[in-house]
Formats: C-alpha cells, structure tokens, sequence
C-alpha cells in the first residue's frame, strides 16, 4: 500500500531529469567538437571535452550549489546559451584560421579587419547573395542558442540539486587541476581558444605596460644601423615594389610552378634583352597571408615587426625607417600606395616620404578591379609620368605597392597596350567587363592567384622595358605568402621572394655578394635571412666612407 503522502512519480523524475542533463551536456561537448590537428593544422573532430566548457560548468555548477536562486532563475539559461554559442563560434574560426590563412587566431589582430572582411565578402558575393547568407547565419545561431538553452536547462535542474551539485563540483575540480599538470597529448581536456586569449591578452598588457627592459621595448630599442652615404647607388633612381601575395610557394608547388613558370620565364627574357642584370633571394617575412604593413614597416626600419602592437609602438618610437636614409643621402622620396584611401597622420609622420600618393591621389575612374579597385598598371603608369615631370636631379626613391594580386585575386584587369595614356583605363574591352561580372570561386582560388600574378608580371615587363629608361635599381619582392587556402596546405614557410634588377651590373653586384643568385629563381636553401636584416645590408652594402 503506497502511503497516501507519497508521490509514485517522484522515484521517476530524477531518472528523467538525470538523463536530460546528460543529453544536455553532449550537445554542449559538441558545439566544441571542430578543433586544429595538431600535426597538420587542419580541421579535425576533438572529442575530448573544451577545458573552457569545463571551467564554465565548474562555475556554474558551484553557483547553483551556492547560490541556487540565481541559477533557477528564467534568464540565466539564455544568458549561457549565447556564451557559448559565442564560445563555439570563435572556436570554430579559431580551428579553421590556419587552414584558411595559415596563422594562429589573433584577436587583437583580427577583430579590427571584420568590416574589410565583411566588405571583401559583400563585394566578392554581390548584395543579395550576401545578405541571403546572412539571413540563413542569423536564423542557424538563433535555432543553436534555442537548442543550447534548452541544454542549459536540463543541466541546471539536475545541478541545483545540492548532492549532486556538489558531487560534479568537485569531479570536474579534479579533472581541471589534473588537467593543468598534464602533458598536452595525454589531458582529459582540449585546451584551446581561451587558453591562447588568455596569452594574448598577457602578452599584450605586458607589451604595452612593460619597463624599459620588456619585450616590445627590447625590441624597438634595438640600434638603429649607422649612416649610410649610398654613394655606390651612383646617386640612380631607387624603386622599391611590393607584389602583393607574392610568397615563394609559386616556385615551390609544382602546380604553381607549372602555371606560372612561363609568364616568369618570359619576364626574365625580356628584362634580359632590354640589358637588365637580375638576382633573387628569399627573405622570411613576419606576417602570412595578410598584414602586408607588417612586412613594408619590417623591411623600412631593420625590426621584425611580427605583432600589430610592435608596428604601433614603432610609429611613435622615433626609429630612422628606410625613406629617411635615402632623404639624407640626397634622394627625393615618394610613396605611392593605391590601398590606402584613408591615411594615418601618424603612419604619415613615422614614414616620412617627401610626398604620398594613395588612392584620391591617383584618381583613377575606371572601372573596380579587385579589392582595391586600381589595376596596378595603371599605378606604374601613373608612377612614371610622376616621375618625368620631377625632372632628372635630384634622384628618387619611390616606393611601390601592386594590389592587383589581393584576394580574391578577381576580377583580373586587361593588359592595356597603350602605355602612357592612363585616361584609357575609362573604357575598356567588353571582355573585361565580363570578367568584372565573374563571381571568383571561393573553394578554389589558385587559378585567379596565378591569373593576377601573370598579369602583374606582364604589366611589370612592359613597366620596366618601356617606362623605365635610366640605369636605375629596382628592387622587387612579395610581402607575404598567399592565404593558406589558396595551397590547401596550412602553414608553408613564411618566405618571400625578392628579386634586384638593374641595366647596370654594379649595381647588382653587392647583392651577389650578399648571396643573392642569377636569375630570377631563388634556389638558396634554408635558412633564409628575415626580411627585417636587408635595411642594415643594404646600407652597408652602397656606403663608400671616405
């Protein structure tokens, strides 16, 4: 005989609510299931549980034995929902980033660039179809908050239970410290975008509050290289041109290679023919896939500037950057950078060039092409025209940078036969528009890489053979490897090619001696020099003290 204040119901509910808490902690396990091999730094399936989904329910488990109110109340089930919803989502970007640019996660690096992205997006995908992605994004991350707050719930109704509350508490307690102590192969836990936030966020407090004796100070207060005369430049123009994604995996994928080993061949030809002495090298860039500022700000002041806080601090820091070596020694120095449409005041005075072109300045009003909208022949075109109307003395120093080869390396421009007429850019063949209309293929952006790299070096041969007319040195290199995506391989070397022509051989000469090789192949075998050495070689090498 049941006894009449006995609820038959009551020996059921707990099995219930047990095995909904159970259900609700597998799905919350699995929002975390997308982790980074560790071998290959591709996206893998991790079915160790997230330490940070651990450290959570530690919490939460010990607020609901301490403080059971505030657990049961109606919004904290929703509050944790979009937590970890947020929690899965930069997990998610954290696995896949090195697959996609073949770099860690960096948020004090990356957040700032979302709009860039974003717009990339929008202008790669067309309004409608981006905004159709987004209604999809929207609705898929409201349904996975539902889900993980019904997850939440069924956990939390378990943990007010103080027994069992405090049971979990101290298992997961347990597993936390174990954790801690372990090796990285054999912890209970996958430990892995809170554990690098963490980092991030030390380095980068310590980075900006360190003493003189500190990490990012250590570095900036490195000295400066000394005084360069550059009397063996021969008092020549000096250019310096950056090719945007130009990273050595073009001579090192035998795919890539093969594309492109034609246009590099025909290039080298034809420099040949116009009297050009040509040598190559690798250098190690700091930045992979994007950062380009990071490379041109390394190379200009002799400082391997890996961290955006570095390239900050040295912007107040004072240093002697390469534009003001070449200004003492009598140059006129020139910047002409179509990427920029907004230029920092800061940046500005750091550099110091005699005058900068960015965008406004070119004024082109042709039609966009790429991310940056200014085919790069027409910049090289709008570069020698500046350059002939400041007559032959004093001798100019004129930084370059091609963006033609940006992601989404598409639409590619035509190649324009009619030098000299930067006007022609207005109208163009009704095949380019075309190509301005192509949506680029986003699962497969090797062939309009290689196509914009064939462009870029064909516009480069008719710049140096039919623009260029006096023995000058120009110096050429990428500023980074291309995305990862494009190799499909994550995290080849940060290499960079870097070629120096000349129609006059003494000017080559002192990179031969550095090490440089014939040719426009770079064959040196690691390890390479970083690019943040060739500033301090490059003085030395055309100093003539005395």
């Amino acid at each position: 005989m049941t006894p009449a204040r006995q609820d038959p119901g009551r020996f059921r509910r707990p099995t219930g609510r047990l095995l909904g808490a159970v259900l609700g902690v597998l799905l919350l396990v699995l929002l975390f299931a997308p982790a980074r091999d560790a071998v290959t730094h591709g996206l893998t399936v991790e079915w160790r549980p997230a330490a940070e989904l651990a450290f959570l329910l530690f919490v939460v488990t010990v607020g609901a034995v301490t403080r059971p109110q505030i657990v049961a109340a109606s919004y904290t089930a929703r509050m944790l929902a979009v937590i970890v919803v947020v929690m899965a989502v930069l997990n998610l970007v954290d696995a896949a980033t090195p697959t996609l640019l073949g770099r860690d996660l960096n948020l004090y690096w990356d957040l700032p660039h979302l709009p860039s992205l974003f717009g990339l997006a929008g202008d790669a995908a067309g309004f409608w179809r981006m905004a159709g992605v987004t209604a999809i994004l929207a609705g898929a991350i409201v349904l996975l908050i539902n889900g993980t707050g019904w997850a939440w719930r069924q956990v939390l109704a378990v943990l007010t239970d103080r027994r069992i509350g405090l049971g979990f508490a101290v298992v997961l307690g347990a597993v936390l410290d174990v954790t801690a102590f372990m090796p990285a192969e054999e912890r209970p836990l996958a430990t892995g975008l809170g554990l690098d936030i963490v980092r991030q966020s030390v380095a980068l407090v310590r980075g900006w509050h360190a003493p003189s004796g500190g990490p990012y100070a250590a570095a900036l207060a490195a000295p400066a290289p000394p005084h360069s005369d550059l009397a063996g430049l021969k008092r020549r123009d000096v250019y310096l041109v950056y090719l945007e994604s130009y990273g050595t995996t073009v001579f090192d994928t035998p795919e890539f290679r093969a594309g492109l080993g034609d246009t590099l061949s025909q290039f080298e030809t034809s420099l040949r023919r116009a009297g050009y002495t040509i040598a190559s090298n690798r250098l190690v860039s700091p930045t992979f896939g994007g950062g380009s500022w990071l490379a041109h700000a390394t190379l200009a002041s002799g400082v391997r500037l890996d961290d955006p806080v570095l390239y900050t601090l040295l912007l107040d820091s004072g240093r002697k950057l390469l534009p003001a070596y070449l200004k003492e020694a009598g140059w006129r120095t020139i910047d002409i950078a179509p990427g920029i449409k907004a230029p920092s005041p800061r940046a500005t005075a750091a550099w110091g060039f005699d005058r900068e072109i960015f965008a406004r300045e070119l004024d082109y009003r042709g039609p966009p092409f790429g991310w940056f909208a200014i085919p790069d022949q027409f910049t090289l075109d709008r570069a020698a025209m500046i350059r002939s109307e400041l007559g032959p003395s004093p001798p100019v120093f004129t930084q370059l940078v091609l963006v033609s080869s940006h992601i989404p390396f598409a639409p590619v421009p035509p190649y324009l036969t009619d030098w000299g007429d930067s006007g022609s850019f207005a109208s163009v063949p009704a095949t380019a528009m075309e190509e301005i209309s192509r949506q680029p293929d986003w699962t497969n952006l090797a062939p309009d890489y290689l196509a914009s790299l064939r462009y870029d070096f064909d516009v480069l041969t008719g710049w140096l053979t039919r623009r260029i007319s006096e023995d000058g040195l120009v110096i050429l290199l990428g500023d980074h490897q291309p995305p990862a995506i494009i190799r499909g391989q994550p995290e080849p070397p940060w290499t960079v090619p870097i070629h120096v022509l000349s129609r006059d051989p003494d000017l080559i000469a002192p990179f031969l001696a550095e090490g440089y090789i014939s040719g426009l192949d770079p064959t040196q075998a690691p390890p390479h020099p970083g690019m943040e050495t060739f500033l301090a070689r490059f003085l030395a090498a055309f100093d003539r003290p005395g």
